[in-house]
């Protein structure tokens, strides 16, 4: 498989951007995993199958479950998750991608979505609770 890989700096050589289609081949490969930095009620509505769900605000403090991994950055339109990777490059050690478009570039895509709540949208905040005790 071929990876177009897009840089949008030379300062991050960490960071890449891709189009939905390529984050999609990842991980249908298992090659990396989906952090979507969204609201829980964003998360409700419509989320990627087996993404996991950190809002933004809680990225740095719950950095460690996800650091040392490959991951997927992921928001609605593509606007946090340009911050989240750009503007919060030390919170990824291994390769972090910005996914162009976020969510609605996904699902323009026609790739599948799902809605509701599961285990991955309620992992933050046991993770967040094992911090605070």
């Amino acid at each position: 498989m071929q990876i177009i890989e897009q840089y949008s700096t030379p300062f991050y050589k960490n960071i890449v951007d891709l189009p939905p289609s390529m984050v999609r081949k990842l991980w249908k490969g298992n090659k990396i995993m989906i952090l979507d930095i969204r609201t829980p009620q964003e998360y409700i509505e419509h989320h990627i199958p087996g993404s996991v769900l950190i809002p933004m605000d809680y990225l740095e403090v719950l950095s460690e479950y996800f650091s040392d991994k490959e991951v997927a950055v992921v928001c609605e339109h593509g606007n946090r998750a340009r911050y989240a990777t750009y503007g919060m490059p030390h919170l990824y050690k291994k390769r972090s991608i910005y996914m162009i478009g976020g969510m609605v570039g996904w699902m323009s895509m026609g790739y599948e979505v799902e809605s509701g709540m599961d285990e991955n949208g309620t992992k933050w905040e046991q993770w967040l609770d094992e911090k605070l005790k």
